[in-house]
């Protein structure tokens, strides 16, 4: 058996059932024969876009995703979108193939340095009898380091003898850390006595499992529950659900905010957009809970690190609690639930829609009522999240992805495609600006390839909002922000898809009724006010 053989064959007996990429000498031998032997293969446009694409589907499913390109400038072509990838701390394997033995092949380079410059782990295949090895070795490190790991599978050893392999072994995952009994007693001691606590919970809360544990602490201590952006959805349904911790979130969950004494943060970074650059935070006790104790004090103080897993913690708290008979020491989160069920989110702000825009809020407000409630939400960056990100919300933190770690706008279609490839049988929706769509817009042709249920909303403001609002405040034009564009509908129809634009309310109704009944990718321009949103 030739090692390409090998390799095909390893990859699906490692489960990966697709893998996303692009062609070329080093990888297309392989690939053939992955899909000769049933596995999918789904092709990008651009090689950034499929490692977008391979990161998007690793973060909607919580598996490792599988990336395959070529060499040279294969490689250089991802580099941002492997730093996002990186950012986020992805599962995700990306195969590329040093070229031939031959000093002066004009694709030659450094791969390693490359895998590194992005913050990415590196892997060689050294030797044809090691590629099974160095697969499984590569999916494993994915795993522990929670980072991308590019492996480099040289294109001179692909026709080789594979000869004696080892078995393929499966990833295991680290086994979850118990609090230690000084720092529990420690984060208690605090607990106990604060009136108004809010427990936080992030992505890490929701990969370990621990929703049903933080409601039962947030009821035994009287406190809200929250989350960060990304673990949006977590506590849906529960009367003391303020929402998003952090700049974005609504009225009655800033005067929470405002109100809490204390903040135990279950797997959460507590970064500078969830604490605004410790504005949110300042005057408050902090616990924090992390299974990653070089999380402790970077962005804020610490009080109480505990160093464990959150599902772990909650419910030794839980136990310690219930063995003291301990009971809420004061009856704050009751008037935070009253307010909470009284609100109405159109009159958390001012309608400032026009005669041929509309107000980026009230949109999303209005989208999140009619886009299908089973749905996967991937946002891309830029001003109009200020808008979105409140009021168009996902079920759940697994069905929210946030292309966005490194700020680079753009990189949301291709996350979307992944996301979509993921949960074929739901809706994926795409939050995207007009110049984030611009950079990679060619990319929607392989969902119309692909034909995902793929719905993009396209926040229009015919400008580069932060440059906008940036130039405004150095006293500049902000008119030299202003972007000329196709038409979208025009581009997107010629590309096979749906399309349609919204400058009203009265507009969205139907975005409602073509996003129920998806053959293919939907896309919805959404004209909005580059003055407004400042």
């Amino acid at each position: 058996m030739k090692v390409h053989e090998q390799f095909s064959e390893s990859l699906l007996e490692h489960g990966v059932d697709v893998v996303f990429g692009l062609m070329g000498d080093a990888n297309l031998a392989y690939l053939a024969g992955y899909m000769d032997r049933g596995g999918r293969f789904v092709t990008a446009a651009h090689e950034a876009n499929a490692v977008g694409m391979g990161d998007g589907w690793s973060r909607r499913t919580g598996r490792v995703g599988v990336v395959s390109l070529t060499h040279g400038p294969a490689l250089t072509n991802a580099l941002t979108n492997m730093v996002e990838a990186v950012r986020a701390n992805s599962q995700l394997v990306i195969i590329t193939g040093s070229t031939p033995l031959e000093p002066t092949h004009f694709q030659r380079m450094d791969l390693s340095a490359t895998a590194i410059t992005a913050g990415a782990g590196f892997e060689v295949v050294t030797k044809p009898e090691n590629v099974v090895r160095h697969l499984s070795r590569a999916m494993q490190r994915t795993v522990a380091e929670r980072r991308p790991i590019v492996l480099d599978l040289p294109i001179w050893m692909l026709d080789a003898e594979a000869g004696k392999q080892r078995a393929v072994a499966l990833p295991q995952s680290p086994a979850p850390q118990t609090p230690d009994l000084d720092s529990l007693d420690d984060a208690l001691g605090i607990l106990v006595s604060s009136p108004r606590p809010i427990i936080l919970a992030g992505r890490g809360a929701h990969a370990a499992g621990a929703r049903d544990a933080l409601i039962e602490l947030a009821e035994r201590v009287g406190g809200a529950l929250a989350t960060t952006l990304w673990a949006q959805g977590m506590f849906d349904g529960h009367p003391s659900n303020i929402g998003i911790y952090g700049n974005l979130a609504h009225p009655v969950g800033s005067g929470a905010i405002g109100e809490a004494t204390c903040v135990v943060a279950f797997g959460a970074s507590l970064n500078p957009l969830t604490t605004y650059r410790g504005e949110l935070t300042r005057g408050k006790q902090i616990i924090q809970v992390d299974s990653d104790p070089g999380r402790f004090g970077w962005f804020i103080g610490v009080d109480a690190p505990v160093a464990a897993d959150a599902l772990a913690t909650a419910a030794a708290m839980n136990e310690a609690l219930e063995e003291i008979g301990h009971e809420p020491v004061s009856s704050w989160v009751g008037d935070v639930q009253k307010a909470l069920a009284a609100r109405d989110p159109r009159d958390d702000f001012q309608d400032l829609s026009r005669a041929e825009t509309i107000d980026v809020r009230r949109a999303a407000v209005e989208l999140n009522a009619v886009l299908p409630s089973a749905r996967t939400l991937v946002h891309d960056v830029g001003r109009y999240i200020r808008g979105t990100l409140t009021y168009l919300v996902a079920p759940g933190p697994q069905n929210i992805v946030g292309m966005g770690a490194f700020g680079s706008i753009g990189l949301g279609l291709a996350g979307a495609i992944g996301a979509s490839v993921a949960a074929p049988d739901e809706v994926t929706v795409l939050v995207v600006g007009d110049g984030g769509l611009m950079q990679y817009f060619t990319e929607l042709s392989s969902a119309v390839r692909e034909k995902l249920p793929l719905v993009l909303l396209v926040f229009n403001d015919g400008a580069y909002g932060a440059e906008y609002d940036k130039l405004e405040a150095e006293g500049a034009d902000p008119k030299y922000s202003y972007q000329i564009w196709p038409d979208f509908v025009d581009v997107a129809r010629a590309m096979g898809a749906q399309a349609l634009s919204v400058r009203s309310v009265d507009d969205i109704a139907e975005v409602g009724k073509l996003a129920g009944n998806l053959s293919g990718p939907l896309l919805v321009d959404i004209h909005i006010d580059p003055t407004i949103l400042g």
